[in-house]
């Protein structure tokens, strides 16, 4: 018998004796993540290293109260941003995966992340033939998860310096799966939705589809109010003329988190939001104009 099942068995017969208990470790915390975030930004850095790319990307430092969920929300960017190296170097690539609506996440979730982002870059060194071990975890002391967000926030930006940066047709995507997530809702409430997708406008930028972004998550929290529930100050998060579309890549991710709450809400607990599938050729014009469907739509809802 192997060693791990030999384990598991005697964890079991212990836990299953008079007065015994299993003692497992405590649940991660914010810290923990955010320790585990600078392994991943050290291999991230010998992937830049192989590459020759020794230029640093310049990120803003983000403020506001954010909970565990923004930071998996940040972390599933990194495992998108991964297959699109992995894709760009001919390497396979691995669907991120999604979870069920909570009600909230606690630190356990973004630090299981942390994990499964190390993993596909131990795959990814494997695969290039990149020597070394990801470094030794270095405890840290109180973090918050701001502090984990932007630290995953500078790693995403990293990432561009090798993979290219975030593109209005990636952007795009995303949204879409926003889109799903609301049809999902309104059907679940059987709510015949009649908006129709607004008008297209030309010439757009990057800032006009994070306007368009912020006035979605007003439309979730004016739900999530009459839901009875606490919403998150995005203020920190407006960019203004500098707006690229990285940052509304991450502000969609952060609209897909609260909306998670909602489905949670509802009962949605077994309707996982889908991946995002592949486009080419979007523009900001295109981004603006599904978001503003999706917000025409998230206004049919049933708030009793």
């Amino acid at each position: 018998m192997k060693p791990a099942m030999v384990l598991r068995l005697s964890l079991l017969c212990l836990s299953l004796l008079p007065g015994s208990a299993v003692v497992f470790a405590a649940e991660a915390t914010p810290s923990d993540v955010y320790a585990q975030a600078v392994r991943i930004e050290q291999e991230v850095e010998s992937l830049k290293r192989h590459f020759r790319i020794t230029g640093k990307a310049q990120v803003e430092t983000m403020s506001g109260d954010l909970k565990p969920r923004h930071v998996w929300a940040k972390s599933y960017i990194i495992l998108l941003k991964l297959g699109k190296l992995g894709h760009k170097l001919g390497l396979a690539y691995v669907v991120p995966v999604n979870r069920e609506p909570q009600r909230d996440m606690t630190p356990e979730q973004p630090w299981g992340m942390t994990q499964r982002i190390l993993t596909e870059i131990a795959i990814m060194k494997h695969g290039l033939g990149i020597p070394g071990q990801p470094p030794a975890v270095i405890p840290v002391s109180g973090k918050r998860p701001i502090d984990s967000y932007n630290k995953i926030n500078q790693i995403a930006s990293e990432l561009d310096l090798l993979a290219g940066e975030v593109t209005p047709s990636e952007v795009y995507s995303e949204v879409k799966r926003l889109n799903e997530d609301v049809n999902a809702i309104l059907r679940y409430q059987r709510v015949f939705e009649n908006a129709v997708p607004p008008p297209r406008r030309d010439n757009l930028q990057p800032k006009d589809s994070l306007k368009a972004v912020f006035k979605l998550v007003d439309e979730i929290q004016r739900i999530q109010r009459a839901q009875g529930m606490q919403t998150t100050d995005f203020k920190g998060f407006e960019m203004g003329d500098k707006t690229v579309s990285n940052d509304v890549h991450s502000m969609v991710g952060m609209a897909l988190a609260e909306l998670q709450r909602v489905k949670f809400h509802l009962g949605m607990i077994r309707h996982v939001t889908p991946p995002a599938s592949y486009e080419e050729n979007k523009t900001p014009a295109d981004v603006v104009q599904l978001l503003g469907y999706v917000t025409d739509k998230l206004r049919d809802f049933k708030t009793k």
